[in-house]
């Protein structure tokens, strides 16, 4: 387990999708990142390291899920 945010949820949201093998974790000297490695993929997830509000969580969760509905349409594994 790579220790990438104080908040608990962000952290294990990141370790499991660093897990999958579809996401690499990038250190970085502000944020950390994880950037998306499987074929088609175009994202990089910046990660809040020490969140600031309640709702980072809720925040990055709706990126992800708004990324990975934009990439099963490009790949054309669901129809829009």
């Amino acid at each position: 387990m790579i220790y990438i945010s104080a908040d608990k949820r962000i952290n294990e949201f990141c370790n499991a999708l660093i897990r999958s093998k579809r996401w690499r974790f990038i250190p970085g000297k502000t944020h950390p990142s994880l950037k998306h490695t499987s074929k088609g993929g175009f994202k990089t997830l910046i990660v809040s390291s020490t969140p600031s509000n309640n709702y980072a969580y809720e925040m990055m969760r709706r990126d992800y899920n708004r990324y990975l509905r934009q990439f099963l349409i490009q790949t054309g594994l669901i129809i829009a």
